[in-house]
């Protein structure tokens, strides 16, 4: 599935609804595209940062158990 089928205006809405958070419908509309653009991005550079050339200059973030 591609990261812009992942955010849709009814994601958006659920996402708000669960936040608790009084969005204006007008602006829940123009975070599809922003945030669709954020997730492929962060897509492309997680997939680039896994290749093993980035290993070694990457360190490992392990948080710690609670």
């Amino acid at each position: 599935m591609s990261p812009q089928g992942l955010v849709t205006g009814d994601s958006i809405d659920t996402l708000c609804a669960l936040a608790d958070l009084p969005l204006p419908v007008e602006r829940r509309a123009r975070l599809a595209s922003m945030l669709s653009g954020l997730i492929a991005a962060a897509n492309d550079l997680s997939g680039k940062m896994a290749n093993a050339e980035y290993r070694t200059i990457v360190p490992i973030t392990r948080f710690p158990e609670r």
